[in-house]
């Protein structure tokens, strides 16, 4: 049965969230204490703080913006894989505010969804909703089960 469809209730998109949104012990989400807040069937959201994540000048580390980016993609391309393996092979970022407090919120919207390839948009934005980041990645959608 498919992880997600397009007809799926909010209880059904709250579960699949509770089996892609858990990270692991020993992950760059959970050092960065990042965290998947929604998930349906063409987006997945997500936050990550500010604080701990700053590069020397005090500003979120544009890195965070793309592991932000890059767990939201490929957590949803994963669902949408139904739980079989993704690898992401492209991956562009613009940046374009800088946040120094608070938290980084992002949503990976899907672009394309084929047979082999997942294409997602995730735009990040601080708490009073400007635009900070733009990330575009490119997932592999691997077909064996391991």
């Amino acid at each position: 049965m498919p992880m997600l469809t397009p007809d799926m209730t909010p209880e059904e998109f709250d579960a699949v969230l509770k089996k892609v949104g858990h990270i692991g012990e020993d992950t760059i989400m959970k050092r960065t204490g990042m965290s998947l807040t929604r998930i349906g069937f063409d987006f997945a959201e997500g936050t990550m703080p500010v604080a701990g994540n700053l590069q020397p000048m005090g500003l979120f580390h544009g890195g965070g913006h793309v592991v932000l980016a890059e767990s939201l993609a490929s957590m949803h391309a994963f669902a949408r894989n139904d739980g079989r393996p993704v690898v992401g092979v492209d991956l562009n970022a613009t940046h374009v505010r800088a946040a120094r407090e608070g938290t980084v919120h992002g949503r990976a919207e899907t672009i394309h969804a084929g047979r082999t390839i997942i294409n997602h948009e995730v735009r990040m934005t601080d708490d009073d909703g400007n635009l900070l980041s733009i990330v575009r990645i490119t997932n592999f959608l691997r077909r064996e089960s391991k």
